[in-house]
C-alpha cells in the first residue's frame, strides 16, 4: 500500500521516477486519479505509464472521446479517462463496466 509521498516534478526525468515508483502498485480494478491544471502533464504521465506497461500505441488525451482503451494483456486494459468537460449532472455510469478488471487512469 502506498503511504503519503511527495514528489517535486521539475522535468520529464522526475516524472519518469514517479512512474517507476507507482508502477509496481498498478493493478486491475485500481483507479489512479490525476488532478491538475491544463498542461501540467497528466496525459504525459499517462503516456509514460502506458509505455512502461508495454503499450505500443500512441496515447493521446481522451478530452473529446472521454475514454481511450489500450490493451495491456489479453484480458487486461488500461482505460484512460478525461472527465474535464463533464459536470456533476453527467451520467458516467456507462463507463462503469469498462473499469472492471482493468487499470483506470482518470484525469
Amino acid at each position: 500500500m502506498l503511504q503519503n509521498q511527495s514528489f517535486l516534478i521539475k522535468n520529464l526525468t522526475d516524472l519518469e521516477k514517479l512512474a517507476d515508483f507507482i508502477l509496481p502498485h498498478l493493478q486491475p480494478n485500481l483507479f489512479l486519479l490525476l488532478q491538475g491544471d491544463l498542461g501540467v502533464g497528466k496525459t504525459t504521465f499517462t503516456q509514460i505509464i502506458a509505455r512502461k506497461l508495454g503499450i505500443k500505441q500512441i496515447v493521446n488525451s481522451p478530452t473529446f472521446t472521454l475514454c481511450q482503451q489500450y490493451k495491456i494483456k489479453d484480458d487486461y486494459y488500461l482505460n484512460h479517462f478525461d472527465f474535464f468537460r463533464l459536470t456533476l449532472s453527467d451520467d458516467t455510469s456507462l463507463f462503469s463496466e469498462l473499469t472492471i478488471n482493468n487499470l483506470n487512469i482518470i484525469e
